[in-house]
């Protein structure tokens, strides 16, 4: 795909291009919204270990690597804008589901750095069966229905030591509440692994319930086994657990 794009020898944004970020939000100042179009569609054409350097060959002369390096490294616009107007017209595209159900799902990662100078890099690991890493942690928030999963928001968690610093159950109820459900979404369902299975997740959903009459919201968390009841009791003295093994003799993958 390189060479056939060498070889068609671009010189300006296809017309497609230009009708798509037509309605982007104006977060731009000088050049950069036309590098910023130049940067997504190189990622389209190209293929492999798509790094900037790579993404300027490919490109036009007029647009160099520095050209996207000095975009990236801006710090007056706001990927967050962006990324709520690429999810809002995503969800616009697609067919909504027979049932108006929608399912919002939480997810923590990392991504691996090498270099230390980074403010947000730090040294961790997910679990003590985990081995450790230095990366940059973050929490998103996606929106799935049918075969569609799209990515609406997304946080970075900052050091401890940060002053600035928050946990990812804090970020992720920051962005359930600016989060804004499809037009068409009767039911929402909030879903997400134990890690963000805390009572004031349970009800921050409750009260977003409450506050949209015309709009259902429900969670479904997966809860550990230490979690504690009321009574005291701990969630392994009243449910049992399925084994590891059972899986394995129904052949479910683990």
């Amino acid at each position: 795909m390189q060479i056939i794009a060498k070889w068609v020898g671009l010189t300006h944004l296809p017309d497609f291009v230009r009708i798509l970020f037509r309605g982007m939000p104006a977060v731009f100042r000088h050049r950069h919204q036309l590098v910023f179009c130049w940067l997504v569609l190189m990622q389209m054409i190209l293929t492999g270990p798509r790094t900037l350097k790579g993404l300027s060959q490919v490109a036009p002369s007029h647009i160099a690597e520095w050209h996207f390096r000095r975009l990236l490294t801006a710090g007056y616009w706001n990927l967050r804008i962006l990324l709520w107007w690429f999810a809002e017209e995503a969800i616009k595209s697609f067919p909504p589901p027979e049932d108006k159900v929608v399912y919002v799902v939480a997810d923590g990662s990392k991504k691996d750095k090498r270099g230390k100078k980074n403010p947000a890099a730090q040294k961790g690991r997910t679990s003590q069966h985990e081995a450790y890493f230095f990366g940059i942690r973050f929490v998103v928030l996606m929106v799935q229905w049918d075969v569609y999963r799209i990515p609406v928001d997304f946080c970075i968690v900052l050091p401890k030591g940060h002053p600035n610093y928050k946990t990812e159950n804090q970020l992720f109820r920051e962005m359930l509440v600016r989060f804004k459900p499809p037009g068409w979404a009767r039911l929402v369902v909030v879903t997400a692994d134990a890690a963000f299975a805390s009572k004031e997740n349970m009800q921050l959903v409750q009260q977003l319930d409450r506050e949209v009459p015309n709009r259902r919201w429900g969670f479904v968390f997966a809860i550990a086994r230490t979690w504690k009841m009321e009574d005291g009791k701990s969630l392994k003295n009243l449910v049992n657990h399925i084994p590891y093994k059972v899986f394995k003799e129904h052949g479910f993958p683990i």
